[in-house]
């Protein structure tokens, strides 16, 4: 008898164990709205988000540079994980409250790095009218214990505007400010998001204006991030590449590399496409996910060697090259084919410098030449150069290291 209690009580605890697991939750994505009056703005918040967006918008960044990436990794990445909430809501009274500005900025902050890095537009800004909104639906969401896009009225802390950002919104329990964004939306695990329909919402290129609702612990925490703006059928804005890719080709630091990767192109077909892999030149399993129309641009997802969605990338021991090879891509019915590469690197280790390789893609070339003549005379070269690499150990770079990389370049040197 007392074993019985002893495998019964092992068993609850573990029950216990899976359910506080599942308390971190994505519903479904939401899909485009029919009616774009709901996203309307006032002229007013039109020249607000405007102005904001001069202030608020995140430069483009190179990913193929190892060195940007890993600073651009630590000066907005982990820049936009630090303020406190400073919620001013009530649950038990059904009061939605406000977080601090500053922890806004941050969430917003964490959109555009995920933005930036895949190569699109950089710039979103909340709209106080969303964000009023979703603070609305986060409480409905936190207080029901519950995702709906479509809630019924009898929930508790019901209230109109909170279903209409519930309609609007991507949705999350367990998470709430930019760990919703990493952790949530663009890792997008679970086995109802196969499509990545909330990352491809986040990365859609046409969306300007977003809004956000959080809730922290103690008590469920929750966010709703407002995904739709009346930019959604506008057309299409230049992107770094002609797709969107996460991860997207380039350096990119292992802790934003998640089991579902996804490659999207507007208008494509991916009804016959496959995709291979190769990581450090050897080849490696993928599993197709289901594909799934609807949710920003058409996109393809798999993950490599059969990940479970909810695994987290292990930290590489050195830099380590995926090639993807998407093949049959059917673009206006012609076929297409598109190989890129991934190196998933830890930002935390700085290899040893090249001489001469100011910008660190691991060559010393014209590029190196121009930057260091750049410096020479003034001239802000416009991106972060490694002062390691000059050629006299000064730490200055100027018109030695010019002429050492010209020398290096037109083989006068080994």
């Amino acid at each position: 008898m007392l074993k019985k209690w002893i495998i019964l009580c092992f068993i609850f605890f573990l029950w216990i164990g899976v359910t506080n697991a599942a308390d971190i939750y994505l519903g479904a994505p939401p899909t485009a709205p029919s009616d774009l009056s709901g996203l309307l703005l006032s002229p007013q918040e039109k020249a607000e988000a405007k102005l904001l967006q001069e202030f608020q918008a995140v430069s483009p960044v190179n990913p193929q540079n190892r060195e940007m990436s890993r600073i651009f990794y630590y000066d907005v990445f982990l820049a936009s994980g630090s303020q406190d909430i400073g919620w001013t809501g009530n649950r038990s009274t059904c009061q939605a409250g406000d977080p601090a500005l500053n922890f806004r900025d941050a969430v917003a902050l964490r959109i555009n790095y995920f933005r930036a890095m895949a190569g699109v537009p950089a710039q979103i800004v909340f709209s106080d009218a969303y964000s009023g909104k979703n603070q609305k639906t986060a409480l409905m969401m936190s207080v029901n214990d519950q995702l709906s896009h479509n809630p019924p009225a009898d929930w508790t802390c019901y209230t109109l505007e909170g279903a209409e950002g519930a309609q609007n919104s991507n949705l999350a329990l367990g998470y709430y400010g930019w760990d919703s964004i990493s952790l949530g939306y663009i890792k997008d695990p679970g086995v109802n998001n196969g499509a990545a329909g909330h990352r491809r919402w986040i990365l859609y290129p046409q969306t300007q204006q977003m809004g956000t609702g959080d809730l922290p612990n103690p008590g469920v925490s929750a966010n709703a991030l407002w995904v739709f703006d009346s930019n959604i059928w506008n057309p299409r804005p230049v992107t770094r590449e002609a797709y969107v890719a996460w991860p997207p080709p380039g350096y990119i630091p292992y802790q934003v590399v998640y089991p579902r990767w996804s490659f999207a192109y507007d208008e494509a077909d991916f009804s016959q496409a496959t995709v291979t892999m190769t990581e450090s030149q050897q080849p490696i399993s993928t599993a197709l996910e289901t594909f799934h129309s609807g949710y920003g641009e058409n996109t393809l997802v798999w993950r490599p060697k059969d990940m479970g969605s909810w695994s987290t990338w292990l930290k590489p021991t050195s830099d380590t090259r995926y090639r993807v090879t998407i093949n049959n891509v059917l673009i206006e019915g012609s076929p297409r084919s598109f190989s890129y590469e991934v190196t998933v690197f830890d930002p935390a280790i700085i290899p040893p410098a090249i001489i001469g390789d100011l910008n660190t893609d691991g060559n010393v070339d014209l590029a190196d030449a121009i930057l260091s003549l750049k410096i020479a005379v003034g001239i802000d070269p416009g991106q972060p150069i490694c002062v390691l690499a000059d050629v006299n150990n000064d730490d200055k770079i100027g018109i030695e290291e010019a002429i050492y990389i010209i020398e290096k370049v037109a083989g006068m040197r080994k």
